[in-house]
């Protein structure tokens, strides 16, 4: 009898080895084994350990192909060199010396698929039970031999002619229930299935499956036996099957919801969702080799809602673009909720887009939006506008301000709009992986009102992609101020501060630039008055500006910028100024203390009126503190950079 032992190995080194020295000790020595081993990591450590062994040839698979596509190169290796009798063994067993012996002796009596015993822990396994709508498989300990049992695959012997027949393991498995399908099939084909009491195998318990982590086996448990139901079980268990995929969904959707064992219950929920796409073979994520990052980028659709949020993506994406060592290990998927920009940075084919739809923004961000992601099985998601949604069960990424937090509970938003701020950035604030705050000012605050760990909030500044130096000058003197026009921002403020000091620059204009977001809405308004009353348009005011040149080159030849908010995150429009060479008014608060140190001229009292505008005068003609806060902008703003930015969003990103 020519008999050929296959096993297939993934980082088996430590048992593979007790495996080779029990069939060495062999009383019966006429028998070869074939090793596949699926690890590129120890190819050439297990490789010199087999060539010890002269009974041993080995194949290394470039690719980890699992249990059944492992196997399925060895089965083809036997059936070249015609062997009557080909077994299965994990890598991870080891047998007595009179196991061929004793082996041989029973498949002479036997045809077909043989089940051969297994010593689990503290008991002997025969054969495995098939039960129905189970996410997974049982052994028995009772030697039967009836329909519903199967041979299993870490031990199991099968005859030249049964492979003739029944063919190759079916690989759409990967992991799990390959067996149970194998012994199905033969009895289909009417193949024997049988099992022996004698010789047994001693199994080290998946030890090599351990190595996936648990969550990856769940989720191969599950997609799999959804898999083997709809192709094995009778007509009447497969139509319950959606409604059992349904049930089961439902079960872990609570699991998580209420906090128990949620990445077990996202595992099986990535199971079932795999099934119903379809996705067989290996799970991506698991030997890949770049990690799927998705990106939520609605906000980047309508250019001029780019204020903040729409322009840090943007400029990360842009990174993303210039360094290649990101490209090699991220994968990023972009999610549009109606069309891609026309961006050029968002043109490169570097990115995964998708337009997703979703008529309302709400039923786009907290429904479609993270059912697809998990769809796509993206390793992290990118949640950048403060809200996480329930429905997104897998690693998150979440920026949080602590100005959101104030404006849902103080601001004058619509009350959809703070409603879904408090629902949400606190859904956030629990269940989020990491959160992203934008400066250390702001960390500080938003671990305090969100009762948030401080370790589990990361820290990375925005940039600027201005160069440090102040334009030529316009054909004007003016005064700037760019940013949406929220109440704590005091564009209102500071529009009546230039009203005081205008006639004492008679020169000077001030230009604005921001949607209005005062209820009512009132700039334009007082706007219209204050020009009225100084009789010509001395203030010029933008509701949008499309061209980044052009707002490049307001910032460059200002001669102050203004932007005294109450309350930042960043403050991204004073870092651009700064970039630019523009000194810049602003609130004395940690954030800009932490940003500017002493290079800007500050307001106290954000609300008072009289001391903006002396603060307006005081920056228009101090030539002696303006050339020095010119000067310290050389030094600071290089440190707030892009490319810094996305290194320390990127170093967060991890995967199991």
């Amino acid at each position: 009898m020519k008999l050929i032992i296959i096993t297939v190995g993934y980082r088996s080194g430590e048992h593979i080895k007790q495996l080779f020295e029990s069939l060495k000790k062999q009383t019966d020595k006429e028998f070869s084994l074939i090793l596949i081993n699926n690890s590129q990591d120890d190819s050439d450590e297990i490789k010199k350990l087999s060539e010890q062994y002269s009974f041993v040839s080995f194949t290394a698979n470039p690719i980890n192909s699992g249990f059944a596509g492992g196997n399925n190169i060895g089965i083809k290796k036997a059936a070249e060199n015609q062997a009557d009798w080909l077994v299965l063994l994990n890598p991870d067993t080891h047998v007595e010396n009179d196991f061929i012996t004793g082996l041989k002796k029973e498949l002479t009596q036997r045809s077909g698929v043989v089940g051969i015993p297994i010593q689990e822990e503290n008991k002997v396994v025969y054969n495995g039970t098939v039960e129905w709508l189970k996410p997974t498989l049982r052994h028995s300990d009772i030697l039967r031999d009836i329909r519903m049992s199967y041979a299993i695959g870490g031990a199991m012997a099968i005859s030249r002619e049964a492979i003739q027949k029944i063919g190759l393991l079916d690989e759409r498995y990967f992991l799990y229930f390959e067996d149970a399908d194998y012994s199905l099939r033969a009895r289909e084909q009417g193949i024997s299935v049988s099992f022996l009491s004698q010789p047994v195998v001693s199994h080290a318990v998946s030890a090599s499956t351990k190595k996936l982590g648990s969550s990856m086996l769940l989720r191969y448990h599950m997609r799999n036996a959804l898999y083997f139901n709809h192709r094995h079980a009778p007509w009447h268990y497969q139509l319950l099957i959606p409604f059992w995929s349904f049930f089961v969904g439902l079960k872990q959707a609570a699991k998580i919801i209420i906090g128990r064992k949620r990445e077990a219950s996202i595992a099986i929920l990535k199971g079932i969702l795999d099934f119903h796409l379809d996705h067989t073979g290996q799970i991506s994520g698991f030997t890949k080799s770049r990690i799927k990052l998705g990106i939520e980028c609605e906000n980047l659709e309508d250019p001029k809602s780019r204020w903040g949020v729409g322009h840090m993506v943007l400029n990360l994406l842009e990174e993303y673009t210039k360094d290649k060592s990101l490209q090699d290990k991220y994968e990023l998927h972009l999610y549009f909720k109606d069309f891609v920009p026309n961006d050029s940075v968002l043109q490169n084919p570097v990115f995964k887009k998708k337009v997703i739809g979703g008529r309302f923004f709400n039923v786009f961000y907290h429904i479609v939006l993270p059912i697809r992601a998990m769809f796509d099985s993206v390793d992290w998601m990118f949640f950048p506008a403060y809200m996480l949604p329930p429905l997104y069960f897998g690693k998150s990424i979440v920026m949080l301000t602590d100005d959101v937090y104030h404006e849902y509970r103080h601001g004058s938003l619509p009350f959809r709009y703070r409603l879904a701020y408090g629902l949400f950035t606190n859904w956030a604030a629990l269940f989020a992986n990491k959160i992203l705050c934008i400066s250390e000012a702001s960390a500080k605050e938003v671990s305090r009102l969100y009762d948030i760990s401080r370790d589990h909030i990361f820290v990375a500044h925005l940039g600027t992609t201005s160069k440090g130096v102040a334009g030529a000058g316009g054909p004007f003197e003016y005064l700037l101020y760019i940013g949406q026009m929220f109440p704590r921002r005091r564009a209102y403020e500071s529009l009546l501060a230039f009203d005081k000091i205008a006639p004492e620059f008679p020169e000077l204009k001030f230009i604005l630039v921001g949607r209005d977001k005062y209820d009512p809405p009132h700039i334009a308004e007082t706007v219209a008055l204050i020009n009225k009353k100084l009789g010509s348009e001395r203030v010029i005011y933008y509701d949008y500006i499309e061209r980044d040149d052009e707002i490049a080159s307001l910032y460059a030849n200002a001669k102050l910028f203004a932007y005294i908010s109450s309350r930042e995150a960043f403050g991204l429009p004073l870092v651009e100024a700064a970039g630019h060479g523009v000194p810049i008014v602003a609130k004395d608060c940690a954030l800009n203390r932490e940003l500017f140190a002493d290079a800007a001229f500050f307001v106290r009292d954000e609300q008072n009126i009289d001391e903006i505008a002396a603060v307006f005068k005081e920056g228009l003609t101090d030539t002696v503190e303006r050339k020095r806060m010119i000067e310290a902008y050389k030094t600071l703003i290089p440190k707030l950079n892009w490319q810094s930015f996305a290194q320390k969003f990127f170093e967060q990103i991890q995967t199991h």
